[in-house]
Order: C-alpha cells, then sequence, then structure tokens
C-alpha cells in the first residue's frame, strides 16, 4: 500500500510540487526593476562626473589668469560652486557658510597643496617665465584639486552622507590619493581639449 505522499505524486502524473519561491526568483518584474535601478546609480554617476569635469575645466581656465592671489579666491569660489552642484544632484542641502569651513579645513590638511598654490600664485609676480611658470603649475593644481574635492564628496554624498557629518580629517588619505590622480586626469582634459581646438582649426581651413 502506498503512502499518502506517494499517492499525492502519483496522482500529479508522477511530478513534484512546485516550489513557489522557484517561480519568485524567476519574477520578470522583479529583474526589471532591479536593472532599472542599476542604469538610475549609473546615469547619476555619469552626471556627478559631468559636473566635476565641467569644474575641472574651470578651475583650468582660472589658474591662468595672470593676476595673483585673484587666481586663489576665484578658485575658491569654483570649488564652492562644485559642492553646490554636487549637493543639489544628491539632493543634500547645501549652505554656503558651512561651504568654506569644510573645504578650507579638507584642504588645510594638506598642508602642501595649499603651499603650492601659494607660491604658484606670488610667481606669477615675476615677469616673463615666472608669470607663464606660476600660472602653468597653478592650472594643473588647481584642475586636480576640484578633481579631489569632488571624488571626496562624490563617495560622501552616495553613502547618505551630508554636510553636517562630513569629517574632513577622516577623508584625508582618500583626497590625497585622489589628487595624484587628479594630476592625470588634468592632463587627459587638457589633451582632449587640445585635439578638440586642433580639429576645430582643420575643419575651419577645409
Amino acid at each position: 500500500m502506498s503512502s499518502p505522499e506517494t499517492a499525492s505524486t502519483a496522482g500529479q502524473g508522477g511530478n513534484t510540487p512546485i516550489d513557489p519561491t522557484e517561480v519568485i526568483q524567476g519574477n520578470p518584474v522583479v529583474d526589471a526593476v532591479t536593472e532599472a535601478e542599476m542604469i538610475a546609480s549609473e546615469v547619476q554617476e555619469i552626471t556627478a562626473g559631468s559636473i566635476v569635469k565641467n569644474h575641472i575645466i574651470a578651475s583650468l581656465g582660472v589658474g591662468l589668469v595672470p593676476i595673483p592671489l585673484f587666481d586663489v579666491s576665484a578658485l575658491t569660489a569654483v570649488q564652492i560652486s562644485l559642492l553646490r552642484s554636487l549637493g543639489a544632484h544628491y539632493g543634500v542641502p547645501v549652505r554656503e557658510r558651512e561651504l568654506k569651513p569644510l573645504l578650507f579645513s579638507l584642504l588645510g590638511g594638506a598642508t602642501p597643496v595649499m603651499a603650492i598654490a601659494g607660491l604658484s600664485s606670488f610667481a606669477k609676480l615675476m615677469p616673463g617665465i615666472g608669470s607663464l611658470a606660476g600660472s602653468a603649475g597653478l592650472s594643473v593644481l588647481a584642475g586636480a584639486i576640484a578633481y579631489a574635492v569632488g571624488q571626496t564628496f562624490i563617495l560622501h554624498f552616495e553613502a547618505g552622507g551630508t554636510l553636517e557629518d562630513f569629517d574632513p580629517k577622516a577623508v584625508q588619505a582618500f583626497f590625497r590619493r585622489e589628487l595624484e590622480a587628479g594630476k592625470r586626469v588634468v592632463q587627459d582634459i587638457r589633451s582632449e581639449i587640445n585635439g578638440t581646438k586642433r580639429n576645430n582649426a582643420r575643419t575651419s581651413t577645409s
């Protein structure tokens, strides 16, 4: 005599009962939602990258201004604009009275960075080669700082952080690494800009 379990199985044509979890795992609706979330995350990352790149380009231009000290002030304004834009992008409330202290604390922790920026700016006081060297040096450094500041706050905002819980000391090591990476990024962007200019020149003369 067969057991109730055997009889139940036999009555279903020898097929085992369907496990509901197997149906859920293959749910196309769930897969579509997951894919949509991944796409949204990628779009958010790309947009944040574009914001940083635009401010790197702005920093490169400001760094070339041949007026000592004015450039440092203007670069600070660019960094503040960058943080405002990233805050708006990630839905983080941003107040300017909080931005400057955080920015100065972050940059102040990397003492050599501020020292080099100051020396590059003062080098513009020297006529001729001094002015050119100061402008070129500050331009690259300014772009690298914009990149490092951007990457640092992107990391913080994506983790759900705000300006209130941002700790400049805790991210100093990350900031310095990104600053070095930023110098390479700046060179790539400058090459891209120069390549675009050359292409436009060829197009205009053809």
